[in-house]
């Protein structure tokens, strides 16, 4: 690939283009990473231009955001309509919610008057709903059709569609009655009626669903594709298994990005800007830091304790890795299984108390653990006791905040994500500090 792309630079400068042409790679993915990976913008202009009109819209969505970005200010408003038109809503309206708003409004106003109205429509529904990823592009039957007349509506509509391997089944007012697979109807009589061999119980979900659940969904059901309809029943479209990957994709990214206390970033790590980078990466650890000190006022109001038993410094570290590695496996788990759906806000109180009881379990093996290895350093049995319950107690107490911080945020529609290792450490940190000294002052009796 690196040689071709030499030979295509070197050929683009001497503008011998035709030779160009022929050396372009026959998969629109490779022309796209082709188109790319040049630095002229003229040249990726040139190169994107010598596409056929029938791949060229194939290479754009295979592009770049930044990539689609640049190209559609540089081209031609008609060669823009023709690309934008042809382009499958789903992939377009990603394209428009990644765009300057000035280049989406010249964008929609470029497009038919039936696709302006299908983009306007769908960006309209919630970003993390089903609504961002449909298409029309679905195969729709009629219940009093017969399967000869089905299988000639397949043959002239379905080459433009997203998939016929389901096709679905509508009555006049457009709801969805009903699925019936491709195989179903080759296989069936001519003469027989799309009522009776469709299936009825069609698994479906609503245009404001959310994408983690309908990713759910096809887990269960191991579909390929999953119709979407209105509060009236009516089916506005299909999502299909690779485009909601692709969007979950993205989530599953800045969901990351958030649980190591990073503010999301836009753009690929070698693409984004530097200072861009700082900044985002930069907040939390400021928020952080200022919590943090919390920290220190608690061990300043302890400091006396601190001089007169000095040993309990030695310790401290212990403590505070133990309580912030037990809240952020707490954490991590109950936003996993609220994201694939193992668990509900409703279920908050079995939650806790599931987590407080494993919390109390671990915590008491620690503490074990905390004794013994308190005594041997220090062969003091007070000290080695009040370091073993403060470190069961601490590891209880983060789990349970672990546990219950996530699901406080998923009730006040905040993304439980939110509540990250660090932040879930850095609270812990404080309750775990305050909670060794005081039972070190019950104990060694300070």
């Amino acid at each position: 690939m690196e040689e071709l792309i030499s030979k295509i630079k070197y050929l683009l400068d001497k503008r011998r283009l035709s030779e160009v042409k022929s050396l372009l790679p026959l998969h629109p993915e490779d022309v796209a990473n082709l188109i790319s990976r040049l630095e002229k913008p003229s040249h990726k202009l040139l190169v994107f231009r010598m596409i056929p009109h029938d791949r060229a819209v194939e290479v754009f969505e295979y592009l770049p955001d930044d990539e689609q970005e640049t190209l559609l200010r540089s081209l031609t408003d008609q060669e823009v309509k023709e690309i934008l038109d042809d382009m499958s809503p789903d992939d377009r309206t990603e394209l428009f919610e990644d765009m300057p708003a000035e280049l989406v409004k010249r964008s929609i106003n470029l497009l038919s008057p039936q696709e302006r109205k299908l983009a306007l429509e769908i960006l309209n529904y919630p970003p993390d709903s089903v609504g961002r990823l449909l298409t029309p592009d679905f195969v729709q039957l009629y219940e009093d059709m017969r399967v000869k007349e089905a299988l000639d509506h397949l043959r002239d509509a379905g080459i433009g569609k997203e998939t016929i391997y389901h096709c679905y089944v509508l009555d006049k007012e457009k709801k969805l009655k009903g699925v019936v697979s491709l195989k179903k109807l080759v296989l069936a009589d001519p003469s027989t009626k799309i009522s009776e061999i469709m299936y009825k119980d069609v698994i479906k979900v609503n245009v404001n669903t959310d994408k983690e659940e309908a990713a759910n969904i096809f887990k269960k059901y191991d579909i390929i594709a999953l119709p979407v309809v209105d509060s009236n029943d009516k089916l506005l479209g299909i999502v299909t298994f690779d485009d909601l990957v692709d969007g979950l994709e993205d989530e599953a990214t800045e969901d990351f990005e958030k649980i190591a206390a990073v503010l999301p970033v836009d753009k690929p790590y070698m693409e984004a800007g530097f200072f861009n980078i700082v900044w985002r990466r930069s907040f939390w650890l400021i928020v952080l830091v200022t919590l943090e000190s919390i920290s220190g006022l608690v061990l300043q109001k302890y400091q006396s304790s601190i001089q007169k038993w000095v040993a309990l410094s030695f310790f401290l570290p212990i403590l505070i890795d133990t309580g912030g590695n037990a809240g952020t496996q707490s954490a991590t788990i109950i936003i996993r299984s609220l994201a694939i759906g193992e668990i509900r806000v409703k279920d908050f109180f079995k939650i806790i108390f599931r987590e407080s009881f494993i919390g109390f379990f671990i915590g008491g093996i620690l503490a074990i653990v905390g004794i013994v290895r308190v005594f041997l350093q220090q062969n003091n049995w007070l000290l080695s006791i009040a370091v073993g319950i403060s470190i069961g107690l601490t590891v209880a107490t983060a789990a349970v905040i672990g546990a219950s911080l996530p699901l406080i945020f998923r009730k006040i529609k905040l993304d439980p994500a939110l509540m990250s290792g660090p932040l879930i450490t850095t609270i812990v940190d404080v309750g775990g500090i305050f909670i060794y000294f005081e039972i070190a002052r019950l104990i060694l009796g300070l």
